[in-house]
């Protein structure tokens, strides 16, 4: 279905809170009293500066803290079982997915280039390897499973995958897992203009197929290019994916029966104001409840009084709106902070540019957004909102891009940001514990 919108403007301000750095301004008092006891004299400007100096710093930014990277094991290039296939091809990455998702503490990796899928454990150990045997050595570390009604720890399990996406795993441990189908059982959507080429396979904790799931659920109709495939807290299935004119979303039930089915386009994106031309950038399924939660950009039109020529002037505005599936409306917005400026030296001239936008990394099962944006070389901020879109916390992230040539990054229900970061002769999982910043359990 087309969801209605319900044409509205509204107007909104961006106030940056700023927190009094106590200790700066406690320090500058003491020094200057004393400096003004020890002189013996004590006059109208000496109080006044110290005046003016407690202003200053009780009005200044407060200091954004790291939040410490743990590194939790490391995967060496190559094509064995418990490696991982990152090569460079012609100076070039594949031009296949490199999937993490993180469930109690175990790693899920799925690799497009070799089609199979690792799991490991929080210390690097191989527990479970889900693998095509055309594109993969036949493991040596783990016992190869014969019989689809074996079970026992430390197994290798085959499967003919084609070029396999992203992946999730559920609290039963059942695997999902986004791959291509054979070309003779490809669609063609005429009305799209699209191919639609991919399912969504699961199988159980043990490598048993269960079922694929379609469109219209278990046994359903291809879909075309998949965003992402996300899971609630109930285990039920949200596939994003998405067209050249717009974006199709598929909500199913854990048992794989279709829910809701969304088509969200230009036309249907909600306006701060008639001159705002929106982008979607990112949609989200709520944890609990039949909500989209949906990036959004905006920017604005300039005309060039000479050329008359039209060109975009970048983001003025940025706002995360809920989508409620069951009214089929949006319901309430939540204004992410405005970028800010920074001064860039160009030459021998001094320019005020645009910061980056803040993008949507998710958002954790108490109801808080997660968001970053970088900040320079190396440097990250992480940004947590509320539901209501107060400012809960602020972090440094270092993640030394400069020496990468791969990053994947995703958030847990829990609210832990983890990552997968390819280096030139290895492969880290690292992960930061974000989760207690959303608990409270870190001081902001």
């Amino acid at each position: 279905m087309l969801l209605p919108f319900e044409s509205y403007t509204f107007s909104a301000k961006n106030y940056q809170v700023q927190r009094p750095n106590i200790l700066s301004w406690t320090f500058a008092i003491r020094t200057s009293v004393a400096h003004v006891i020890c002189a013996g004299r004590i006059s109208f400007l000496i109080i006044t500066l110290v005046i003016s100096a407690f202003v200053f710093f009780s009005c200044s930014e407060p200091v954004i803290q790291e939040l410490s990277r743990e590194e939790l094991f490391t995967l060496k290039l190559g094509k064995m079982e418990d490696q991982i296939d990152l090569f460079l091809y012609h100076g070039n990455l594949p031009n296949h997915k490199t999937s993490i998702f993180m469930r109690d503490g175990l790693f899920y990796i799925a690799s497009g280039t070799s089609s199979k899928v690792m799991e490991f454990s929080s210390y690097g150990d191989l527990i479970f390897l889900l693998y095509n045997p055309e594109r993969n050595p036949e493991p040596v570390s783990l016992i190869i499973k014969e019989d689809q009604e074996a079970n026992s720890t430390r197994m290798a399990v085959s499967y003919p995958f084609i070029n396999i996406g992203s992946l999730a795993v559920d609290s039963q441990k059942r695997i999902y897992i986004e791959d291509e189908i054979p070309a003779e059982r490809q669609v063609k959507d005429k009305e799209l203009d699209v191919i639609l080429n991919r399912l969504i396979y699961r199988f159980d904790r043990h490598g048993k197929f269960i079922d694929f799931i379609g469109q219209e659920g278990v046994g359903g109709t291809p879909f075309c290019y998949i965003e992402s495939i996300q899971l609630t807290e109930a285990d039920e299935l949200v596939v994003i994916s998405r067209s050249i004119v717009k974006w199709l979303i598929f909500w199913f039930s854990s048992a794989g029966n279709l829910l809701y089915e969304v088509e969200i386009d230009q036309e249907h994106l909600p306006l701060p104001d008639e001159e705002a031309i929106p982008s979607l950038s990112k949609i989200f399924a709520d944890l609990k409840d039949p909500v989209l939660h949906l990036m959004l950009y905006y920017y604005k039109e300039k005309i060039d009084e000479a050329t008359k020529a039209k060109s975009t002037v970048g983001n003025f505005a940025a706002y995360i709106y809920r989508l409620n599936l069951e009214t089929g409306r949006y319901e309430g917005y939540v204004a992410v902070p405005h970028n800010g400026e920074r001064i860039e030296r160009i030459g021998s001239r001094e320019v005020s540019v645009d910061n980056p936008s803040y993008e949507l990394i998710g958002l954790n099962n108490l109801g808080f957004y997660y968001l970053m944006r970088r900040e320079g070389n190396n440097l990250f901020q992480l940004l947590l909102l509320t539901e209501s879109g107060k400012v809960a916390v602020r972090r440094y992230l270092v993640m030394e891009d400069s020496d990468l040539y791969f990053k994947a990054l995703n958030l847990s229900a829990s609210g832990i940001l983890y990552s997968l970061l390819g280096e030139e002769q290895e492969v880290k999982v690292v992960w930061w514990r974000s989760d207690r910043l959303a608990k409270g359990e870190e001081n902001d």
